[in-house]
This record gives structure tokens, C-alpha cells and sequence, in this order.
């Protein structure tokens, strides 16, 4: 038996997928087998991968896409190795990511560990564009900035900032938890549970993976109910945090995107009412799917609302608004709470 597992799922990746194995049969440390989970794809991935002549490949072949999440379970359920290094199959691992991250695991004690990434174009238009100039810029920054385990710790209950495509671990600590049958937020899902189920998580301070920015998003083709079903998981995770934030006061959220409008749409499930939307300069009120209307006022005129909470749904601005509020004395998890 292999001592660790690479673990790719595909689906419509042939453009890519070659170089990422190509990444893992590359590794300096050779005791491992990749198990591939693709999910119906319906170009020539799975040609591809079986152009591969190596018998550490193991290619299981779904007939139907059933998603993400639901492949990751099943490759959970395959696995029987005392390690999983997950590997995306459009990202490149450098050859000695394996040896050093699972040296830097067994010498901490560690459930799970991230490495530093950076992030390269898929082609001249991802580099000359908007997005991959932010990520470069900011993104990737920030994400390497938190590596200390104490930071790891506190900053996940906010925000995904432990990658997924980088992480290492336990077998058996992910099998605990599971990965949720989630198209959407299935990987902050797993951290969630990782860390409600006290799993002790690090980081290699190293760049180890090199992630790809294409000009296709997997994300961006989910439908309003894929995302309502992954973030509906994510509240459920942070349930204990959320309800302490928002006992007794009026519920705002930050944004008027998809996600936010998602969450007033699970938190009305729960019987909760969203009293307004804010936003930095405010738009029109949102008109939900019964056909009430929801306010959206400035962050402005949500500052002099006295007992009211803040959840945070809108990615791009959650560290910049997190500054504000606490400089304003706010406190995170008391008054306001990020949602992913």
C-alpha cells in the first residue's frame, strides 16, 4: 500500500490536466498513487489521462456529472492510504510539495497543511486582464499571509484562506468530517467541519503549487440554487457564531449580490428577516422572490442603527470593511460576522 493519495477530480479539463499529472509523476517522493474521479466529462479528459502509462494512476469514470462535492466523497471513500495530498487538475505541484509537506505535517502534529501559491495566466488574455492583475496583486498575498497556525485557526471561521488545492492531511481526519455533496462551497465546508471538529491545521511557508487563471469559471455557471444549497451548508457551520452576533438586533447584510441575496433567502427559511441591504453607495431595494421589497441603504445609515448586526457578503471588499468596522470599535462575531 502507497503511503499517500493524490486526489484529482475532473470534469472538462483536457486542456489542462496533463501538465498537473505530468506535475504529480514529477515528485521527488515516489510512494504515492493519484486517484482520478472524473465526473462525466464530456471532451476527451479521460483520453487523455489514460495516455498516461503509469500504474499509480487510478482513473474511476463517472457515467453522469454529479459534482464536485459528491466526486470528493466518493474518492474519500476509495482511499486507503494514511495521506491525501489534494491536486487540482488545471494546477501545477512543485516536485518536492509532497516530501515537504509531509515532513512539515508529521513533524507538527498537524490534521492538515497548506503551502504558499502563486498564480500564473493560462494564457496572454488572463495576464493582460483585470482579474489576474488582482489576484497577483492582492489575492495571492493575502492568502499567503496567513500561515501561522494560530492565524489559520481564527481566520478560517471567516474566510476561505486555506486553498484547497494545496492542502495535505490525514487521511483519517477528513474521512471523519466528509466532504459535503455540495457544486459550490464544498471545500470551505470541509474546513468549517475540520475545524469545528478541532483539527489542527498549518502551513509550509513555501511556494508549492502554482494555481491557473483561465478565462473559463466552473463557478460562474452554477445556477442560483447550487450556490443557495453550498452557503445554506456554510451558515450551518457557523450557526453557533452567527445566532450569538445577531440575538436580539436587526439583521443587515453587506452586498446586493447573488450571495447576499442568497443568504436573506436561507436566513428567511430560518424565520429570520434581513430589515436592509447595505452598500457603500446604495442602489435600488432589492425585490425578492415573494415580491416584497428589502431597502438598501448606505453603510453610512447602518452605522447609526443602534442594536443591529452586519453579515458581511460580499467578498471583494469583506478585509477593507473589516478595518472599518473595527475601527469604529465594531467587533467581529459580536457585531458583525464575515460570511465566506
Amino acid at each position: 500500500m502507497a503511503t499517500v493519495t493524490a486526489l484529482m477530480t475532473t470534469y472538462n479539463a483536457s486542456r489542462w490536466v496533463g501538465a498537473s499529472i505530468a506535475s504529480v509523476l514529477s515528485q521527488t517522493y515516489k510512494d504515492f498513487e493519484l486517484l482520478i474521479i472524473d465526473d462525466g466529462s464530456s471532451d476527451n479528459t479521460t483520453d487523455v489521462i489514460n495516455s498516461f502509462d503509469d500504474a499509480r494512476i487510478k482513473l474511476v469514470a463517472n457515467s453522469q456529472n454529479k459534482g464536485v462535492g459528491y466526486c470528493l466523497n466518493q474518492a474519500l471513500s476509495l482511499v486507503n492510504t494514511p495521506y491525501i495530498a489534494k491536486v487540482d487538475a488545471d494546477d501545477i505541484s512543485s516536485s518536492t510539495r509532497f516530501q515537504e509537506q509531509l515532513n512539515y505535517l508529521e513533524e507538527g502534529g498537524f490534521d492538515l497543511v497548506k503551502c504558499f501559491l502563486s498564480y500564473f495566466p493560462d494564457n496572454e488574455k488572463v495576464r493582460d486582464s483585470a482579474r489576474f492583475k488582482q489576484f497577483k496583486a492582492k489575492k495571492e498575498g493575502l492568502l499567503n499571509s496567513v500561515s501561522e497556525p494560530s492565524v489559520i485557526q481564527k481566520t478560517l471561521s471567516d474566510w476561505p484562506c486555506f486553498p484547497h488545492t494545496t492542502y495535505f492531511a490525514k487521511t483519517t481526519s477528513l474521512q471523519n468530517v466528509g466532504y459535503p455533496c455540495l457544486r459550490m462551497f464544498e471545500d470551505y465546508v470541509l474546513f468549517l467541519r475540520l475545524l469545528n471538529a478541532k483539527a489542527k491545521f498549518g502551513c509550509v511557508e513555501k511556494v508549492l503549487v502554482n494555481m491557473r487563471v483561465s478565462d473559463s469559471s466552473t463557478t460562474a455557471s452554477l445556477s442560483a440554487r447550487d450556490l443557495e444549497h453550498g452557503l445554506s451548508l456554510v451558515v450551518e457551520e457557523k450557526w453557533v457564531r452567527l445566532s450569538h452576533c445577531i440575538s436580539g438586533k436587526s439583521l443587515f447584510v453587506f452586498g446586493t449580490g447573488q450571495m447576499a441575496k442568497a443568504f436573506a433567502r436561507i436566513m428567511m427559511h430560518r424565520g429570520i428577516t434581513v430589515k436592509a441591504f447595505v452598500e457603500t453607495s446604495p442602489t435600488q431595494d432589492i425585490v425578492t422572490d415573494n415580491g416584497t421589497k428589502t431597502p438598501v441603504i448606505s453603510l453610512a445609515n447602518y452605522m447609526a442603527v443602534s442594536q443591529a448586526a452586519l453579515v458581511v457578503a460580499a467578498q471583494p471588499v469583506r478585509e477593507e470593511l473589516t478595518e472599518f468596522l473595527e475601527s469604529e470599535n465594531l467587533h467581529n462575531g459580536q457585531d458583525f460576522l464575515i460570511l465566506a
